[in-house]
């Protein structure tokens, strides 16, 4: 049996293809490099079948069982992995734009690094060499192709790559507006501090963030307490006193509790409340929002 055949740009594959592909697969051979364009192969049996760099543009693969492949570097446009399970599957670096993944098995695969498909990359490579055309092209498919991946894993509740690719869209779509524009630099705020409300992390550390800040903002002119003034140019209480008290004050202004023993002096002291009660409701609600889902999911 010879796989030099499958080889051939011009080879066009027929009814003994998927029974040969099989049978080369047992015997452990490298199925690398093959064109299989257009290729009817649902049902096929490619356990842990090592196939990287293969043409299966437009391909029928429903129903197959592909766990463990080695797809990376494939072109897979278009190719239809309808019920096919590809568990544990390589898909780094592979052409997805266009592919059906409905009800396919998606648990532990290999994306690549950071979850990027080979079209981000080559829209980073473009950008970066001055060709935003180009860039914003692979830009967009990336984008379809995250959205595709979403969707899929959505419902099987594959929550933590699910949220991976959720912010791999954003991203690149943030990428396709204009680089100092204020939809840019919003999107790139939001990812820094919530990570698009998926990373519980950030979410925290703004949180821990914002309080901190406010704290030795209201320091500067000092708050009302006790009929005295506390605050870092204020003798009427010790330092690890005052700030332990303006960490407290920052908390119940941030959490909106506002006990109201404490109160601000000065014109920046109430503008830094106003701002700390605001974000801190917002991002309190964000928090709450994305530990529902998280927990949800299980």
């Amino acid at each position: 049996m010879n796989k030099e055949k499958y080889k051939n740009i011009n080879y066009t594959p027929d009814e003994n293809t998927r029974f040969e592909l099989e049978a080369l697969n047992k015997k452990n051979e490298n199925l690398s490099n093959l064109n299989l364009k257009e290729a009817n192969l649902d049902n096929i049996n490619l356990i842990n079948a090592k196939m990287k760099n293969t043409n299966l543009s437009r391909s029928n693969l429903t129903n197959a069982s592909m766990y463990g492949i080695n797809l990376s570097g494939s072109n897979l446009f278009k190719t239809n992995f309808k019920n096919t399970n590809l568990n544990g599957a390589n898909l780094e670096n592979c052409n997805l734009l266009g592919a059906n993944f409905n009800n396919t098995k998606l648990k532990n695969i290999n994306w690549g690094k950071n979850y990027q498909v080979i079209n981000e990359l080559e829209a980073n490579k473009a950008y970066k060499n001055g060709d935003i055309d180009l860039a914003n092209k692979k830009y967009r498919e990336a984008e379809d192709i995250y959205r595709n991946i979403k969707i899929s894993m959505q419902s099987q509740t594959l929550s933590n790559e699910t949220g991976e690719f959720f912010i791999r869209e954003m991203i690149v779509k943030r990428k396709q507006f204009n680089k100092f524009s204020l939809q840019r630099i919003g999107s790139k705020i939001i990812e820094i501090t919530t990570g698009y409300g998926e990373k519980l992390s950030n979410i925290i550390f703004t949180i821990l963030g914002i309080i901190i800040t406010c704290m030795l903002l209201y320091g500067i002119e000092g708050i009302k307490y006790q009929d005295k003034i506390l605050g870092f140019f204020s003798d009427d209480f010790s330092m690890l006193s005052t700030i332990g008290n303006l960490f407290y004050f920052s908390v119940v202004v941030y959490s909106t509790v506002g006990f109201g023993e404490m109160v601000p002096i000065g014109p920046l002291g109430k503008s830094v409340v106003i701002f700390e009660g605001i974000i801190g409701g917002l991002v309190l609600a964000i928090l709450i929002i994305a530990l529902y889902k998280k927990s949800m999911d299980r």
